[in-house]
């Protein structure tokens, strides 16, 4: 099972980023294969710099968890993308059984809005026990946020940095952990973008309060 780190007391989420695993990213080049037009790397490894889901580029990322320090305002695209097709959760990487059995998976966002219908995140689920350490600790959490039980998650898209076809260039506004452009999988921009994560969409939304968040993190404790 992945380890659980901490930093200062509190714990960091499975998906942090790590300074340990920052890469110089290589240059971007104009690749025309087949069919396909767009951009990618001269030393390109399909299997590994090519989402399966979309198609687009991934932005290569070293696994180093636990060297350095943690960035929380970062994900680690890496865990990201594991966490999402793994079914783990976001803060201790284990898998969420709830859901691989076919329930409904709790979802947060760091948002007084309600999570709709068909909401695109990056954030892969969380088990109710740790969302509660999450709302304990996490700055961001304590100035708002929403929950909700969700029946299905699909891969929408990528959270990119998409570069223009001419000049190959990042398209404005610059690209930062906070600013990247969600890009729906099929869209004529796919090709162009540099992808940080994954995005899914979330279905079948049940809103869920703290209380509600505590009484499941009970029934998750409780033996079989």
């Amino acid at each position: 099972m992945p380890r659980q780190f901490e930093w200062g007391g509190m714990p960091v989420p499975y998906i942090t980023a790590w300074s340990a695993e920052s890469l110089d990213q290589p240059p971007i080049i104009r690749r025309v294969v087949g069919s396909f037009h767009g951009i990618g790397y001269a030393d390109e490894d399909p299997r590994a710099d090519r989402d399966a889901d979309t198609g687009a580029l991934l932005a290569r990322q070293a696994l180093a968890p636990g060297f350095g320090i943690p960035v929380f305002a970062e994900m680690n695209g890496l865990r990201q993308r594991q966490a999402v097709r793994q079914m783990l959760c976001q803060v201790c990487g284990r898998p969420d059984p709830v859901r691989i059995k076919g329930g409904r998976s709790l979802y947060m966002v760091g948002s007084n809005t309600p999570i709709g219908e068909g909401e695109t995140t990056t954030a892969p689920s969380v088990h109710p026990a740790c969302a509660l350490k999450s709302v304990e600790h996490c700055p961001s959490l304590h100035r708002g946020f929403s929950a909700a039980l969700v029946e299905y998650s699909p891969v929408w898209g990528v959270a990119s940095v998409v570069h223009d076809p001419a000049t190959l260039a990042p398209r404005l506004p610059a690209p930062s952990p906070t600013r990247l452009t969600r890009v729906p999988s099929g869209s004529p921009d796919i090709p162009w973008t540099l992808a940080a994560a994954l995005v899914i969409s979330l279905h079948g939304i049940t809103p869920i309060s703290l209380d509600g968040i505590r009484k499941l993190a009970v029934l998750e404790e409780a033996p079989c």
